[in-house]
């Protein structure tokens, strides 16, 4: 009895305080006179986010409307609002948590404006301290030190050459395929098409694949909790492969930057991968460090020190380039096939460029100089894809402690200190304002741009002189906007274009019908697996694995 006497008393005052809170903030954000919307907890609150994550099957029930809280205290709720919020209550409105206040803008120029002032829009690096599972990276560095990772962390980015039954698993599929590229990038291993290693109760000798993938498929839990977690005696088999999987991948790391220092030292030349650009760098800057202060001068314009990459920093960013790489380009590439498997026109549209410029079977002599700008029709799904079913719904940003002044149209709004501030992604990517009134409808075809002097039957006229859309500044937000923008932008689009080829050059894709359904059925289906979507830590389809699909020879 006394027990639940004591937890009744704590969740008064829990509720008294988050009340009292909740006011306090209320009370700040009605000096802006723009909507308010108030809702009991934050929508970044961790525990929340677990329950989420855990009983995900029944949110799915809970009513999503205008007025439940349900609406806006949900993880990723921007994806299902889209831009109807904004819609009814203006391009700027207000979030009250007793946390933290969320200002959303869903003006273009607005956005722009809040990512080219990093200074004083920042990051919220609580938000991605969680990323320091293998130690600091360019992800969760801030100012100088950002500035520092961020050039020595580039180069693996610059442009480069890169290397019939039905199919129950093709989210899986896919997944294996964007673990393979990552693979190969960061450590030039390569492995045969096959599932990865699944979980058993024995520790058995892992490769550096099956050691990532099982690190990639518990993210969460990984990034939530400490490593020394997955040790504890007596623990769920599943959570000790978690742990050894962790202890393998680091050894990998290791293994591989001893062996890439060694080639240094020997004045050989690295494997060309993600770990021999990053030892490389940290050495070249070992080497501008020992300099005169005006050698350093002369080489980068300014003298100051400069600091190395340590091994806790080299070890960092290979984990959250392979998490942050291999994720989302998964993701959106899951999303492209089963979208093009309910839409076989597009397919055909795609192919029509394949044909036209991929004149040989031999994938190996694609050249990545000569075929990949002009498979602009293969890059408008990615394009297209990214706008409607982005992994990362918003890119939050914080004015710190100074209030900050934003021009929203006509409208002058300081914004207090201590508040998030959203470029409303899904507003921006999906207002009719901006992608007009089909804006919902995936078609690929929008960001291609025909020339007036196409003749009709002159292949060669029509795809040379088609373009890229370029949409109004503000409006696409994919790889984020500014200094932070995404570093692994031009990597993901080459990934996923040379992906198209390959698996669209000789083949099409279609859905696998259920008895007595007509495959014009089975592709709605498809469609309603895609848009029954939802977001843990990235937006994924809830049950892709329900669709099959065969690959046919076109």
């Amino acid at each position: 009895m006394a027990a639940l006497l004591l937890a009744a008393a704590f969740l008064a005052i829990w509720c008294i305080y988050n009340g009292y809170c909740l006011l306090l903030n209320y009370h700040r954000a009605s000096q802006l006179k723009i909507p308010i919307v108030c809702v009991p907890i934050s929508p970044d609150n961790p525990i929340w986010i677990a329950l989420q994550t855990s009983f995900s099957s029944v949110f799915k029930y809970v009513p999503f409307n205008y007025f439940s809280v349900t609406r806006y205290c949900r993880l990723g709720w921007e994806f299902h609002d889209r831009y109807k919020t904004h819609q009814r209550l203006g391009d700027a409105w207000i979030l009250v948590t007793p946390d933290k206040n969320w200002f959303h803008t869903s003006h273009a120029e607005a956005a722009c404006d809040i990512f080219s002032r990093s200074q004083e829009f920042g990051r919220p690096v609580w938000m991605s301290d969680a990323l320091k599972v293998f130690g600091p990276n360019v992800a969760t560095a801030e100012g100088s030190d950002w500035q520092r990772q961020r050039k020595l962390t580039a180069a693996p980015f610059m442009n480069k050459r890169a290397a019939s039954d039905g199919s129950k698993n093709t989210s899986e599929d896919i997944r294996t395929l964007a673990l393979h590229v990552l693979a190969y990038v960061g450590f030039q291993k390569s492995y045969p098409f096959s599932s990865v290693a699944k979980t058993t109760g024995v520790r058995q000798p892992s490769t550096y694949r099956d050691s990532l993938s099982i690190i990639l498929q518990n993210v969460l839990v990984v990034l939530v909790l400490p490593s020394i977690a997955f040790q504890i005696p007596f623990l769920l088999t599943k959570w000790r492969q978690i742990g050894w999987a962790i202890t393998d991948f680091r050894e990998y790391m290791l293994e591989q930057l001893t062996e890439e220092k060694r080639l240094i030292a020997e004045g050989k030349p690295g494997s060309g991968t993600l770990m021999s650009n990053l030892v490389r760098a940290s050495e070249v800057q070992q080497e501008v460090a020992g300099m005169g202060r005006s050698e350093r001068a002369y080489m980068d314009g300014k003298s100051h020190e400069m600091k190395l990459l340590s091994v806790d920093e080299i070890l960092g960013n290979v984990f959250v380039f392979n998490f942050a790489g291999h994720d989302t380009t998964a993701i959106s590439l899951a999303y492209s096939v089963l979208l093009l498997v309910a839409h076989p026109e597009v397919q055909e549209w795609i192919g029509e460029e394949l044909d036209f410029y991929l004149e040989t079977d031999k994938s190996e002599t694609w050249r990545y100089e000569i075929v990949f700008p002009r498979l602009k029709r293969c890059l408008a799904v990615l394009l297209e894809t990214l706008r409607l079913y982005n992994p990362l719904p918003g890119v939050p940003k914080y004015t710190g402690r100074q209030s900050r002044v934003l021009q929203v149209r006509n409208q002058e709004v300081i914004i207090p200190p201590n508040t998030l501030v959203v470029a409303n992604l899904m507003a921006l990517q999906t207002h009719p304002r901006y992608w007009g009134q089909d804006s919902l409808t995936w078609r690929p075809s929008r960001w291609i741009l025909g020339s007036e002097k196409e003749v009709r039957g002159d292949l060669s006229n029509r795809f040379d002189n088609e373009t890229l859309l370029k949409p109004e500044k503000g409006t696409f937000i994919a790889w984020s906007e500014g200094a932070r923008s995404c570093p692994g932008k031009k990597f993901a689009q080459v990934e996923f274009v040379a992906a198209m080829a390959a698996l669209f050059q000789k083949h099409r894709v279609e859905p696998v019908s259920k008895a007595g359904e007509t495959l014009a059925a089975a592709r709605k289906r498809v469609l309603n697996v895609v848009k029954d979507s939802n977001v843990e830590l990235l937006l994924q389809m809830r049950d892709p694995d329900s669709v099959s699909v065969r690959w046919i020879p076109r």
